[in-house]
């Protein structure tokens, strides 16, 4: 295992247009291996002399719940592939908050390697090792154990989101009720909203602060810059 590194003080979630829910039900999704996009998710070899370990494999791998987050909201592919083409958003977690190590959670960046580990019984260590082909990812994960029928959407408050980037081609009316929704919670200012932008000069996105505040005259379907 190689040596703990302290996260940073924000980790992001990219989310494609159709998760605006998120600012309605404040809820976060551990998922298993399984329903990843990575068809090697957490897997591992185990040694053909050791009975049974393949089925105890499968039964491990199900109840793992994986949350995935990015360590950079600038990554144009992730946009892309995560975001919806930058239709999309991204959510600034505090990953310094307690949320990431209550009910045993644990929170660590992944390990990129050449290939699977080789183990004869389950370990949640694999849940951070992934191919080098996903290292551009920068991915850290929050992982826990799922017990039977307990539900893996997880009720989180609204401090702990300390940023809300709109993607460069997000629809207006989807950023209105974002900013709709930050208002009515009173997280503004202490969530900052951004706004994702390609470079003029360069091949990446570049991340712009963008103060809004719903306007007064259009019964909430839409959102102003409030005056310097």
């Amino acid at each position: 295992m190689p040596p703990a590194v302290q996260p940073p003080s924000i980790l992001y979630k990219y989310y494609p247009p159709e998760r605006l829910d998120f600012f309605e039900n404040w809820q976060v999704r551990f998922s298993r291996p399984a329903e990843l996009n990575d068809a090697f998710d957490s897997h591992y070899l185990v040694p053909s002399d050791v009975p049974r370990a393949r089925s105890g494999r499968l039964l491990w791998r199900g109840k793992m719940g994986i949350f995935s987050l990015a360590e950079r909201p600038d990554n144009h592919l992730m946009w892309v592939h995560y975001a919806k083409t930058h239709t999309g958003f991204v959510v600034g977690f505090d990953a310094r908050a307690p949320f990431f190590q209550e009910d045993n959670r644990v929170l660590r960046n992944v390990n990129y390697k050449n290939g699977p580990n080789v183990l004869s019984q389950a370990d949640i260590e694999v849940c951070f090792d992934k191919s080098n082909d996903w290292e551009y990812e920068k991915e850290w994960r929050c992982v826990r154990v799922f017990e039977g029928k307990e539900s893996r959407m997880i009720d989180v408050v609204q401090s702990l989101v300390k940023e809300i980037i709109f993607g460069s081609q997000m629809p207006t009316w989807q950023i209105s009720k974002i900013v709709w929704c930050a208002t009515q919670l009173e997280m503004l200012p202490q969530t900052v909203l951004k706004q994702a932008r390609p470079s003029r000069t360069a091949w990446n996105m570049e991340i712009h602060t963008r103060p809004l505040i719903m306007c007064p005259r259009c019964e909430g379907d839409g959102f102003v810059a409030p005056p310097v």
